[in-house]
């Protein structure tokens, strides 16, 4: 996971959801278990970086 030093704008919000949606694709369809393992871990990992970056849009909407 990388950390942000600012929120998403929407293209890169828009690939992360993809990005997370290729995971869960993958999950569904693997009979690899350690790539279904590495899938979930990327998946957490988008899954973070998204709630990340809205709670710092949230912010600082509260900031303004």
């Amino acid at each position: 996971m990388r950390l942000l030093d600012k929120p998403f704008n929407h293209v890169e919000k828009e690939d992360a959801l993809r990005s997370l949606d290729g995971c869960i694709c993958r999950i569904c369809v693997s009979e690899d278990q350690l790539e279904i393992v590495r899938m979930v871990g990327f998946a957490n990992d988008y899954i973070a970086m998204l709630a990340q970056s809205r709670m710092m849009q949230l912010e600082e909407k509260n900031d303004v």
